[in-house]
């Protein structure tokens, strides 16, 4: 085990030193790496020297379009008419003629894939009204969600020289749609799209090679260099990675796995250093057994806050956390976590006398009309934690008492015939105007409609 460890510290050692080499010799170059569960950073060089984002402006064009449909402002079967302005966009792009329209969602795909610059345009003149008026929105957004350095002039992402950003930022906003919009993040593992009779194909080319990788997008232009925001999950934890200036795709592509490799042994090492016995959960886990009703756990606070996922052989490895519905019964099926986390340094005090918790049926007649969601995660500890968070924050903040929601949410994972579950956290028991304003305040977050409650 020592020579393992010593081992991984000199081929650490030894990427670095390259990577030195490499940084210096190219001024648009940066990087980084954090966890995406913890936001905990593993590696960074330059991660905040302002640089231009190229095609990954598209990551925030699309994460505005995720929150039009969440709002009900857009659908995914929506049509969006292409304008002169939008169809003038250089390529790459799907020549779309000036009048045609498109569905939300293969605009969606579009950009994921093709990186179509005229849908892009269309998609910001649909939600901002004018591509100037997005732009707006979409730096506004940024610095919402804690992306300080980062100033959009456009919707695709072609040169303008006011359009900045940084490696770090970058993360940030990766990480932010893969905690905030889990399900929306698959598209941006989506290989190839077929529209009109022609098929396109992703540019992430790493998704093809790199064990774990399942997103997120590609840029380029003269003057970022070949850019790249990247996410791979490997041994149940989840890493971002973002480069900077690459001189060429395989270049670029071959430093990310370079990152990412450096990046897991360290965690693994790390993990090794310092392991000590599983904590034990407190009650027998709930797996393949009937969930009781809602109001029988109600009678009973404790059970409604979930032991969470364990470090333990994966075999044996349990989501212990509880799912109530009031009339439905559903099985909760072992699945892996996003990322990993340690149950030891979780904030488990806040009561959860308040906490209610949703079917996986309609909404309650009249229950409020818009919530507030502020997360959705594999594990139903940190579920209830992000939502008792929240809830503290706004009620010291002057905000009225929110209800606390969980909506377990069946999901089957790309390439997967297992169902797993998604815990949403969700505030409720607001009107239009207050939960914009919660979510204001709380950044990370989304505004759901009440046609969208169940979404």
């Amino acid at each position: 085990m020592i020579r393992s460890i010593l081992t991984q510290a000199f081929l650490t050692l030894f990427f670095v030193a390259g990577l030195s080499g490499y940084a210096h010799a190219n001024p648009r170059y940066a990087s980084i790496v954090i966890d995406a569960d913890s936001g905990q950073l593993i590696s960074s060089r330059y991660a905040d020297k302002r640089l231009h984002p190229a095609s990954l402006t598209k990551i925030m064009t699309l994460m505005l379009t995720f929150e039009a449909i969440d709002s009900g402002k857009l659908s995914k079967n929506s049509r969006i008419t292409m304008s002169r302005h939008a169809a003038s966009m250089v390529p790459s792009k799907l020549n779309i003629p000036v009048g045609s329209s498109i569905r939300v969602e293969d605009a969606i795909k579009a950009l994921v894939t093709k990186s179509a610059n005229d849908v892009a345009v269309a998609l910001a003149e649909a939600i901002g009204g004018t591509e100037s008026n997005f732009a707006r929105m979409m730096t506004n957004r940024a610095r919402e969600i804690g992306m300080r350095n980062t100033t959009f002039k456009n919707a695709s992402g072609l040169h303008h020289r006011e359009q900045i950003t940084t490696a770090r930022d970058m993360a940030k906003l990766a990480r932010y749609i893969i905690k905030v919009h889990p399900n929306d993040y698959q598209y941006f593992s989506l290989s190839t799209f077929r529209y009109r009779g022609n098929t396109y194909s992703n540019h992430n080319h790493l998704m093809q090679r790199y064990k774990g990788m399942d997103g997120l997008k590609t840029g380029y232009i003269a003057a970022s260099g070949f850019n790249l925001v990247a996410s791979a999950v490997q041994n149940n934890r989840r890493l971002i990675g973002v480069v900077f200036g690459g001189q060429t795709a395989r270049s670029r592509d071959a430093h990310m796995e370079a990152l990412l490799n450096a990046s897991f042994g360290k965690i693994k090492t790390a993990r090794i250093a310092s392991q000590k016995p599983a904590p034990k959960p407190s009650m027998k886990p709930y797996l393949n057994q009937n969930i009781a009703s809602a109001a029988d756990i109600a009678k009973n606070p404790a059970l409604i806050l979930g032991e969470g996922d364990y470090e333990e052989p994966k075999a044996n490895r349990y989501e212990t956390g509880l799912i109530a519905a009031a009339v439905h019964t559903h099985k909760v099926k072992q699945m892996d976590g996003i990322g990993r986390f340690d149950p030891d340094k979780l904030d488990i005090d806040t009561p959860a006398e308040n906490m209610q918790i949703a079917s996986l049926g309609a909404m309650a007649a009249g229950q409020p009309s818009w919530s507030v969601q502020v997360g959705a995660f594999n594990s139903r500890l940190i579920s209830d934690r992000a939502v008792q968070n929240a809830r503290q924050l706004l009620a010291n903040n002057g905000y009225k008492q929110a209800q606390a929601r969980i909506l377990p949410t069946q999901k089957t994972p790309q390439g997967s015939g297992d169902e797993t579950i998604v815990f949403r956290a969700r505030l409720s028991g607001f009107d239009e105007t207050e939960a914009r304003k919660a979510c204001a305040m709380l950044k990370e977050c989304i505004v759901i409609s009440p046609e969208n409650y169940n979404r």
